[in-house]
């Protein structure tokens, strides 16, 4: 046997040491990721980032017009699996945070990585099929800067409460087809750290004083557990013995979920004096220092249900997707957070998600834009956050498209596809002291291949 796709392996290598750079250099300024695990990702394709969200109940499967990506927010895509699939995705994002108490506005701009993924059937005849990649989960970077004045004194006080970190998640998973019903699940390692920081200051002091840190730095990681089912059956079906053409109706039902999870803990804390220098904070005193302090993060299970209805049409060339609506619901359980055995301002999520994709005219296989798959979405729900008391309400929608860049052939088997989404959402309303307005483009590449074909001939 041999590779078929030297160049495909070749370009998804390259990719990966950009992704873990991208990774480590990541800024993301937002008040926000103070709470919980910080700001969470939108931790799905980009395909599903273009039709509001929805994953629990969509699928690509073999369909010459869509190509195929790794849906790996349902492992039970896995089992149809036709080709192996590299997956890369890359994130800008612009936001725009606004205060009314103290008035002001903030804005920054981010360049991160959404994911990288291969998918592999293993037995296609079975419908066996397994999917592994890396992700981050959520980010944690914040600066707030408070000046006060000491009482009796005159004297101003600079407070600066920072922190750094974030979750980032290892999966593998497998999955298995069998007939209209397919199951899977996805395990793997879930591993980050927090770091948090208030340093004090003393301006235009009356007496000199050392600048003061308080330090607390956590790690964490811990095995996670993810499953998921779907069900496809037809609802119409149209054969067109002139045109030899079938015009098929599908419902697809999908159900994911997440069992509650412990993370394993180490803590340092640290409180000292020290004074800032052109390399580094330069400690002078250190008034306490406790180290390797061992505990428990407890993450909440979550699941998400939906259904897709989409229409394909089978003819000699192949197999081509019209277009597809679905609705999805998910929920998360925010309140059974624990950091330590402590509760944080955090609140039980939930998102409502609508989602639409359709290709103009894929069958006669004339024209560019005839052939591209357009997406667009809304998304409505209550954010985790609940940093105010009066819950934070999270509303967007978005647009996308996926873009052949390989022309397809009835003689080829591989698809290479550019997957866009835009999103547009707001977190908070007028009972919020803090809203926040953002922008996200999100790009990938989805590159799939027949990888190892017996020789026929010699």
């Amino acid at each position: 046997m041999r590779s078929v796709s030297s160049t495909t392996a070749r370009i998804f290598l390259a990719l990966l040491p950009v992704f873990f750079l991208l990774g480590s250099s990541a800024q993301q300024n937002s008040p926000f990721s103070r709470y919980g695990l910080g700001e969470l990702y939108s931790n799905q394709h980009v395909i599903s980032r273009a039709m509001g969200g929805l994953s629990a109940a969509y699928a690509d499967g073999l369909n010459n017009n869509v190509g195929q990506a790794v849906n790996f927010n349902n492992p039970a895509t896995y089992g149809s699996l036709y080709m192996v699939t590299f997956d890369v995705g890359l994130t800008i994002d612009t936001r725009s945070l606004i205060s009314n108490n103290p008035t002001g506005k903030f804005s920054s701009k981010n360049f991160t990585p959404s994911y990288i993924a291969v998918g592999i059937p293993l037995k296609r005849a079975r419908g066996w099929g397994m999917a592994f990649g890396l992700k981050p989960l959520s980010s944690i970077n914040y600066s707030i800067e408070n000046r006060s004045v000491m009482a009796g004194t005159g004297d101003s006080l600079l407070t600066v409460y920072d922190g750094q970190g974030g979750l980032n998640q290892f999966f593998v998973g497998v999955g298995k087809k069998i007939g209209n019903f397919s199951i899977g699940f996805n395990t793997g390692y879930n591993f980050g750290k927090r770091e948090i920081n208030t340093r004090k200051a003393f301006l235009n002091d009356t007496v000199a004083f050392y600048q003061g840190l308080s330090s607390t730095k956590t790690s964490y990681s811990g095995v996670f557990l993810h499953g998921g089912l779907q069900y496809e059956f037809s609802v119409g079906k149209k054969v067109i013995a002139e045109t030899k053409t079938t015009h098929n109706y599908l419902l697809r039902m999908g159900v994911t979920g997440t069992l509650q999870q412990q993370l394993s803990a180490s803590q340092d804390q640290l409180k000292q004096t020290y004074t800032p220098t052109t390399t580094g904070d330069y400690k002078i005193d250190s008034v306490s220092e406790v180290y390797n302090i061992k505990g428990k993060i407890t993450l909440p299970s979550t699941y998400a249900a939906g259904l897709t209805l989409h229409k394909t049409v089978t003819n000699p060339r192949g197999v081509f997707e019209l277009w597809s609506i679905g609705a999805e619901y998910t929920a998360t359980q925010w309140t059974k957070y624990r950091f330590y055995g402590q509760p944080d301002q955090l609140a039980d999520s939930w998102q409502l998600k609508l989602g639409v994709q359709f290709c103009p005219d894929p069958l006669s296989g004339r024209g560019y834009w005839n052939n591209v798959n357009y997406r667009a979405g809304f998304f409505t729900g209550k954010d985790y956050i609940n940093a105010d008391g009066n819950g934070l309400k999270h509303t967007g929608f978005s647009l996308g498209a996926g873009l052949p860049i390989k022309k397809w052939r009835a003689y080829d088997n591989q698809f290479t596809f550019l997957n866009t989404a835009v999103q547009f959402g707001k977190r908070g309303t007028a009972v919020n002291n803090i809203t926040e307005s953002y922008f996200q483009f999100t790009f990938g590449m989805s590159l799939s291949d027949l990888w190892f074909i017996k020789r026929r001939y010699d």
